[in-house]
């Protein structure tokens, strides 16, 4: 009797004096660090180890963030991809946007030429109107390779009249100053232009777009 009244008020054994404790029951307070002494294993583990419990456990629960993507779930390789595949996009469309800009240059001259030439605005030896003849001087004679020779002593004023060796042809001439009549090619005056304000693109261009015209 006496031994078992000694067994009933003996206390219950403390959690961290045997590796079989039950540990459970212990989880209810927060934060409680419980130590159970383990042997050294043939690895060297050390013979104790802290097991942390409670609230602050449910952080080693968190799913683990892909270090590579974005709030709006695009992985950076995947948006150095898209880079590169734009940039390469706009280098193989760079050409046809310069030529796009070169044709938005120098189509409209060319219309205004032809009405010039081919309408029956002008009978040959008419003279230009002032506002025509500004447009060809400043315009396309400007880009003439032979400009100087071409205006002389200076400009009197522009005709249209027809071509001294193609007499189907009509053409452009300058009246210098003196009386004496040039004509001159305002092809030759495109290809001077798209050559100046396009370097890099002028010879690729003219192979293009331009057929062989006389000089």
């Amino acid at each position: 009797m006496a031994l078992a009244m000694h067994l009933l008020t003996k206390p219950p054994p403390s959690p961290s004096v045997h590796a079989l404790s039950n540990p459970i029951s212990l989880f209810s307070s927060p934060a409680v660090v419980l130590s159970f002494p383990f042997n050294r294993t043939a690895f060297g583990s050390p013979s104790a180890r802290a097991i942390k419990t409670g609230s602050d456990s449910s952080d080693l629960l968190r799913k683990p963030i892909a270090p590579s993507e974005d709030l709006f779930g695009i992985s950076e390789e995947e948006e150095e991809e898209d880079s590169e595949g734009e940039r390469e996009e706009e280098e193989e469309e760079g050409f046809v946007d310069w030529e796009d800009r070169i044709l938005e240059d120098t189509v409209p001259l060319v219309g205004f030429v032809r009405m010039i030439l081919h309408s029956d605005k002008y009978e040959s030896g008419d003279r230009l109107s002032q506002e025509h003849e500004r447009t060809i001087v400043d315009r396309l004679l400007a880009h003439h390779p032979d400009f100087d020779n071409k205006i002389g002593c200076g400009i009197d004023y522009i005709t249209v009249g027809y071509h001294p060796d193609f007499a189907d042809s009509r053409c452009l001439f300058i009246v210098q100053k003196d009386g004496q009549s040039v004509d001159f090619s305002y092809w030759k005056c495109l290809k001077g232009l798209i050559k100046k304000n396009y370097p890099l693109y002028a010879d690729s261009f003219i192979l293009r777009h331009f057929r062989q015209q006389r000089s």
